[in-house]
């Protein structure tokens, strides 16, 4: 079965709608549900998620940049978490997704990734990740991942 890795903004976009991208990554990530895929990504994705969807959710509420509140009144956070704990229920539930643990022989491979292919820190640890997993499909709305060989970006805004 064909891997998928499913990069945060696939995630982002399951849940927060977007007129753009959300149509497409739903069709990707039911197919996955269903067994026509397998789904792969990395603890490190759901940590960004995580704090994606806690700044934009303090943002909305408070009208005012995240770090400032947070800087401010830590406890914000826990306004926050039940949506976070919502997020993460939908995601650990849905079949044929596996989370991918982070090492050290991985992080080892950042300068070099960043150099080869002038990727992000966190995006090397994506294309990593998808490496070792022979997985040559990413689901994401970042471009970034476009030049990189044997890679195939699926572009949620084109399905």
């Amino acid at each position: 079965m064909e891997y998928i890795y499913l990069d945060t903004n696939a995630f982002y976009f399951f849940f927060f709608e977007h007129e753009k991208y959300t149509r497409g990554i739903k069709k990707v990530i039911s197919k996955i549900h269903r067994g026509v895929y397998r789904g792969i990504t990395s603890c490190i994705t759901l940590d960004e998620l995580a704090y994606v969807i806690l700044m934009r959710l303090i943002e909305k509420k408070y009208k005012r940049h995240p770090s400032e509140i947070l800087r401010e009144n830590k406890s914000v956070i826990l306004e926050f978490v039940d949506s976070i704990k919502d997020v993460f229920d939908v995601i650990f539930s849905l079949n044929n997704i596996e989370i991918v643990g982070i090492d050290k022989d991985i992080m080892a491979t950042i300068p070099i990734i960043m150099e080869e292919s002038i990727l992000l820190p966190r995006d090397c640890i994506h294309l990593q990740t998808m490496r070792n997993k022979n997985c040559k499909l990413i689901l994401s709305t970042d471009t970034d991942f476009d030049n990189i060989d044997g890679i195939k970006r699926i572009k949620p805004h084109e399905l």
